[in-house]
């Protein structure tokens, strides 16, 4: 009987819920108290505690309107954060602003800017001035890209307007050379006429007046036997006389058919249209630069700007979590104190 008294109850050693409750419960006021004073001092840390701000800007990089529709951007996202980099590095060692700057790109064309400072005026004032510079860059840049390439093309056109002018000097040249040698050429033929008509006429005579000595000779036998015994004979000399005469009247209406159709060449050639076929495709090139260069002028360009205004979040102290942390604190460490009083009270009784 006395070992069944001693042993012990196998439910005596298991934890009886009910009891801790209750023995919760009835030190309330202890675990409030903790709850109160770990909340009070995680409150008093927040206020204590020097604030950190996160300051962020999305800004979305500028683009040419291209005349197929596609975009063109100012400039690659990678060229500008590393322009940026290098900005902040200056200002930064110049003691303007001493804080990290976090910068990076997404959808190719989108920069992403984040600071944090423990004041949200210093950060805005970096975000703004960035935002700025970016601008003011991009401005400058595509005022710049757009006048070197319309300088660019105007020097080509030009060039190509020189090589026409001289193209077209060289064929006038020509002309005027072959149009001078034409002329030349009239000049004598039209200056041979007179003489060959002067030719033509003394034949003439010459043959009138041999025409009439022959007359006369058949009148008197005895002149035409003296005569006759002189060689040429007065007739073989009135038939080469008409020989020449026939010559001449060739010449004559030889000189007078090229006369006209070197006139039809000098018409020709002042009516001639100076063109070849590279003088075309040169004029073909002009137009194209001409298409660009209006293009440029008229093209349409979006300047980089903010997505949206620069935001500032509170990253540092977070009250909400800290008071949380605190209260929760609390509520471990009142409960903890309630088990550890109720231990001690138990071992003070056991003792007496």
């Amino acid at each position: 009987m006395a070992q069944n008294l001693t042993q012990h109850s196998p439910y005596d050693d298991e934890i009886d819920l009910r009891e801790i409750f209750k023995i919760l419960i009835e030190s309330k006021k202890l675990i409030i108290s903790s709850i109160l004073i770990f909340t009070i001092a995680s409150i008093i840390y927040s206020l204590l505690s020097k604030p950190l701000f996160l300051t962020s800007a999305k800004l979305e990089i500028g683009y040419y309107e291209m005349p197929d529709g596609n975009q063109k951007l100012i400039e690659s996202p990678s060229n500008l954060i590393a322009d940026l980099k290098v900005l902040i590095i200056k200002k930064n060692s110049n003691n303007k602003f001493i804080q990290q700057v976090s910068i990076n790109s997404f959808e190719g064309k989108v920069i992403n800017l984040e600071t944090s400072s423990k004041s949200v005026e210093q950060n805005e004032d970096l975000m703004n001035e960035i935002i700025r510079y970016i601008y003011d860059r991009h401005s400058k840049l595509s005022l710049l890209n757009t006048n070197q390439k319309k300088d660019q093309i105007s020097n080509e056109i030009k060039a190509i307007e020189s090589k026409v002018s001289f193209i077209k000097a060289k064929q006038l040249n020509s002309n005027q050379l072959k149009q001078s040698q034409i002329e030349d050429r009239i000049s004598k033929l039209e200056s041979d006429l007179p003489i060959i008509d002067v030719e033509i006429s003394q034949f003439e005579k010459l043959i009138i007046e041999d025409t009439n000595n022959l007359s006369l000779l058949k009148r008197n036998e005895e002149m035409q036997r003296e005569r006759a015994s002189i060689s040429p004979t007065l007739e073989q000399i009135i038939f080469s006389y008409k020989s020449e005469i026939n010559h001449l009247n060739a010449q004559k209406f030889a000189n007078i058919i090229e006369t006209k159709s070197l006139n039809n060449q000098l018409t020709t050639l002042e009516n001639i249209t100076l063109q070849s076929d590279e003088l075309f495709s040169l004029e073909q090139e002009r137009k194209i630069l001409e298409k660009q260069l209006a293009i440029l002028t008229n093209q349409n360009t979006i300047q980089s700007s903010p997505i949206r205004d620069v935001e500032t979040s509170n990253i540092k102290p977070k009250t909400q979590l800290i008071i949380s942390l605190g209260i929760i604190i609390g509520l471990i460490t009142g409960i903890l104190l309630v088990f550890i009083r109720n231990f001690v009270k138990s071992f003070r009784e056991s003792k007496a």
